[in-house]
């Protein structure tokens, strides 16, 4: 139980590195409403994951969970999420850590939409993907559905359940959305729009690889086998493999250093490496994360 409430604050902090990274990376003009879009989605995520989420991504189903709402249930509210019998910890903690992956899924979507998006319209779209549209998807990848129980899926950690879908969630508000005012002249070629602090950038960088641990090694969800400290390692490795692998690029492509894409490589790399790292061995972690690197350039 420890040891999951631990992982559940290092994966919290890594909001603080996302704003940190949409700080650095927006104009100074429009700071100032990034830091409450953030504290309002972490907030209204709570409430909707508490209400309906984990019951929506742990309950018995195989399509969507459908007990287990307010983390009660008739009689022991433990047996209301089947696949969590896998780990002793008290369901306190275990919806804790799984709430911070909702709020870091969330934070990709509102990192994606900067400076685009009105307040509210972003407060309704995190009612709904926190509590029905993540909980879906992550239902079917690690919470006993369909994929996980019928077609025999892995993801250790969240690649797909975290990262894809907060990913493909901000594709699809960018294509609602479109690009950020100022971004095309008159002969619509695309201008460059600087951020305005790589010092903050970087900050959350780091905030960022520190709150990664508790991501990947905190899926263990136990440390009495050691087995969180191999799965550290393996997430080291691999955002190390993404850093260099989007150096390298930016160097061959632009004949310079890249900031902003050398800080995706980073992010590139431990992402690639999050589905795999219970899985695979210490010398292929850096050379996923390269390839990660690579591929986000």
């Amino acid at each position: 139980t420890m040891w999951v409430t631990i992982s559940a604050v290092l994966v919290l902090f890594m909001l603080a590195g996302l704003l940190c990274l949409e700080t650095g990376m927006s104009r100074a003009k429009n700071v100032g409403t990034l830091v409450p879009k953030a504290l309002l989605s972490m907030a209204i995520a709570a409430i909707a994951y508490y209400a309906v989420g984990f019951a929506f991504a742990f309950g018995i189903g195989d399509i969507i969970g459908s007990q287990g709402f307010l983390l009660r249930d008739s009689g022991d509210p433990q047996e209301a999420f089947g696949i969590m019998g896998l780990s002793d910890a008290i369901i306190e903690s275990k919806w804790l850590f799984q709430f911070a992956f909702a709020a870091v899924c969330l934070g990709i979507v509102w990192g994606s939409t900067l400076e685009r998006i009105k307040f509210k319209a972003h407060i309704i779209f995190a009612v709904v993907f926190a509590a029905f549209i993540y909980p879906h998807v992550s239902h079917w990848v690690f919470g006993g559905g369909w994929l996980q129980v019928n077609v025999g899926m892995q993801d250790f950690a969240g690649s797909t359940a975290v990262h894809l879908t907060g990913a493909t969630a901000a594709l699809a508000a960018l294509l609602v959305l479109g690009p950020r005012i100022g971004k095309f002249g008159p002969d619509r070629k695309p201008k460059q729009m600087h951020g305005h602090n790589m010092f903050v950038l970087g900050l959350g960088m780091f905030i960022l690889l520190i709150g990664w641990f508790g991501f990947n090694a905190g899926s263990t969800l136990g440390v009495t086998d050691g087995r969180f400290a191999e799965v550290a390692m393996v997430t080291m490795l691999g955002a190390a493999g993404g850093i260099i692998g989007a150096y390298l690029m930016t160097v061959v492509l632009q004949k310079t250093v890249d900031i902003g894409m050398v800080c995706n490589g980073l992010i590139a790399g431990l992402v690639a490496i999050t589905a795999p790292s219970g899985y695979v061995e210490n010398w292929a972690a850096p050379v996923i994360g390269l390839v990660g690197g690579l591929i986000v350039v």
